[in-house]
């Protein structure tokens, strides 16, 4: 026996809705509830599939509003003039005392205010890629000038030189004090840390991926990307997994271990790059090599939501400006702008990375402009089902670029079961996450033989943008806030030919 529940559940990945339809002449996404075994039951085309309790109990209700940003963090971005100063005098300090005497007043009140208010616990340089100095101790104002010393110094670009992470033990840090921090004449920019989540929501199972015939990447031969080089910033990936291991060029786990517990880098690594035609799982777009940065910390109980750290993330960001990198994969989002992180987004367009977004889950809680999909140049995705309609869930703007599958998406999960996953090996899951990676894995391919550039990044995003599929619900018009400038359509990217127009569903 089974029933309807007065108040439907929301979808940890995707927020939709139980009980609502989608839709299409394929399928109908209509979940319920049993009553006898407490699963959740999905009806697809007159079959049926059982979600285990375990995440039935995760989906049901609806998920708490998430934190803007991460407490107890602070950025802060010293004057250039000041940090140079400060790194100029370092060499000629002989001694701690001497480095903590050449500490300039406007930059030493600051220090001290937060030690004194607020159990000031670290400063550490960002954007620095190299391994330096221990954490600076509140304590010792002399390492805190070494510190301030590597931002100025060993900063990739000038533009990003300065910037310090700090942490304190206070976790309410309120408008009030950071006004009175940006009141120091030293000061260039003091923000929150912005938080980010996860946008979740002859190969086997090949013929089982919608996703590659809704993009049309059976359509036309495609170019080897074995030198493309792509980054997945994320929660981590099985580097094991049998159709991710010949894809894996390196993966970087800094202060956390290997294992991907959240499985959602995993799912989002095989979308792009899983191995083709090697008679194992599915295939990726494209055959390029992946550097992956887990810039989620580990969970300190089971169960634990993601945790953002925003120092490994701008690490990994600063690595691929002076790399190899030509493609960076973002399947992350969170409602606060950050200076910052603007800063180093620009200096990665200018190097040529093409950087791809998730526009987000919470359509139906709010719609709000989610970063980084909201900075300049970069390419927001949004997500459409099997219908090719507007995924109920993806967020909509003026900043969205074009669509991709999001919905029902086949991909590589780790081996060990993952929190994210129902399944292990592989699994199906929604979001503009899941949408993300097909753009990704299509930059790469377009991007094959083209040197690094600025003018290269950018005309390989442009690509993308003009060649999408104009489809049926945008009206005949260009450009929409639901589906940006269309679908994801890799033959015309590739090819001379003009893309196909609507598609008829």
């Amino acid at each position: 026996m089974r029933t309807s529940i007065a108040r439907a559940p929301r979808c940890r990945h995707c927020t939709a809705r139980a009980g609502s339809r989608v839709i299409g002449p394929r399928w109908w996404h209509i979940p319920e509830i049993s009553l006898i075994t407490g699963a959740v039951l999905y009806r697809f085309s007159g079959k049926e599939f059982i979600m285990a309790l375990t995440q039935a109990m995760r989906v049901a209700g609806d998920r708490p509003r998430r934190r803007k940003h991460v407490p107890g963090q602070l950025i802060v971005r010293l004057k250039p003039a000041v940090a140079r100063q400060i790194a100029a005098d370092a060499p000629r300090a002989a001694t701690s005392r001497a480095l903590t005497a050449a500490m300039p007043d406007e930059v030493r009140g600051p220090i001290d205010f937060l030690r004194d208010n607020f159990g000031l616990q670290s400063m550490k340089p960002l954007f620095v890629v190299e391994a330096g100095d221990a954490p600076a101790q509140p304590q010792a104002l002399a390492a805190v000038h070494r510190a301030i010393a590597r931002s100025a110094t060993a900063a990739p670009r000038e533009a990003l030189a300065g910037f310090q992470i700090v942490q304190v033990k206070d976790r309410k840090i309120d408008a009030g004090v950071l006004k009175r921090l940006s009141a120091s004449k030293a000061m260039d920019l003091v923000e929150p840390v912005p938080n980010r989540w996860l946008s979740a929501a002859a190969d086997p199972m090949k013929i089982r991926q919608w996703g590659l015939r809704a993009i049309r990447w059976f359509d036309r031969r495609r170019p080897g990307a074995g030198r493309v080089h792509v980054a997945v910033l994320d929660s981590g990936v099985d580097a094991g997994h049998p159709d991710l291991a010949g894809a894996i060029e390196e993966y970087r786990h800094d202060g956390n271990g290997a294992r991907d517990f959240l499985g959602h880098g995993t799912h989002v690594s095989g979308t792009i790059a899983a191995v083709v035609n090697n008679s194992v799982g599915l295939a990726g777009v494209a055959n390029c090599r992946l550097h992956c940065w887990k810039v989620f910390d580990d969970p300190k109980r089971a169960g634990d939501d993601e945790n953002f750290n925003f120092e490994f993330y701008s690490k990994a960001l600063a690595a691929a400006l002076d790399s190899n990198i030509k493609v960076i994969n973002l399947s992350i989002g969170g409602e606060d702008h950050s200076k910052a992180e603007a800063a180093i987004f620009a200096e990665l367009i200018d190097a040529g990375v093409v950087i791809s977004t998730a526009m987000g889950n919470e359509f139906e809680t709010g719609n709000p402009k989610e970063y980084p999909a909201g900075y300049a140049d970069t390419i927001g995705v949004g997500a459409v089902d099997e219908s090719h309609r507007r995924a109920s869930f993806s967020n909509t703007g003026k900043h969205i670029k074009l669509v991709a599958p999001g919905v029902n998406i086949l991909s590589t999960v780790p081996r060990v079961k993952a929190s994210f996953a129902d399944h292990t090996s592989y699994d199906s899951w929604p979001g503009t996450s899941m949408a993300t990676p097909h753009v990704t894995g299509a930059a790469a391919l377009v991007y094959v033989n083209k040197p690094k550039s600025r003018a290269a990044g950018l005309a390989v995003a442009r690509r993308l943008i003009a060649t999408a599929t104009k489809l049926p619900s945008m009206r005949g018009r260009d450009f929409t806030p639901e589906y940006g400038a269309g679908l994801l359509d890799v033959a015309a990217a590739l090819g001379r030919a003009k893309p196909a127009r609507k598609r008829r569903k």
